[in-house]
């Protein structure tokens, strides 16, 4: 059985590539890991800014909302005949995603072209650039058609 990580984040993007890869991997043949990371204080910029009860009640929001994005997937997997386990992490996301694929020794690693926008995507930077830079395995960067 070959393995594939799928990362999310919630936004139209990720989620188009979960049903892509869901139409195009052969479900006797893949499992798929559902991944979803939670930036690090520090690539939020909120080590020094936010005091540490505000700090603690942003991360507790963000990991409540992290396990329904992974759950949501997860459940997707599931219904389409799939194997499929959830994981949520802490840290900087392109490098999480790329240390997480190495350590579970995946197949293939999965995401969407852009993830949220706004604010958040310019503190992120670009997640798909970092990890197609540097993953041990071939990534599949979903574009949604007709997208931009």
């Amino acid at each position: 059985m070959r393995k594939a990580l799928v990362a999310v984040d919630g936004s139209e993007y990720s989620k188009y590539a979960v049903e892509y890869v869901a139409d195009v991997l052969d479900k006797e043949k893949w499992e798929v890991v559902v991944l979803h990371v939670i930036p690090s204080l520090a690539e939020l910029g909120l080590e020094s800014v936010a005091p540490p009860a505000l700090i603690e009640q942003l991360l507790q929001e963000l990991r409540e909302n992290a396990k329904k994005i992974v759950d949501e997937a997860v459940e997707y997997f599931k219904k389409r005949g799939f194997k499929a386990e959830g994981v949520v992490k802490e840290g900087h996301v392109g490098k999480t995603i790329v240390e997480t694929a190495k350590d579970l020794d995946v197949d293939l690693i999965a995401m969407g072209t852009r993830g949220l926008s706004g604010l958040k995507a310019l503190i992120l930077g670009s997640v798909a650039r970092y990890v197609v830079n540097h993953a041990h395995c071939p990534v599949l960067v979903v574009r949604r058609k007709g997208g931009k």
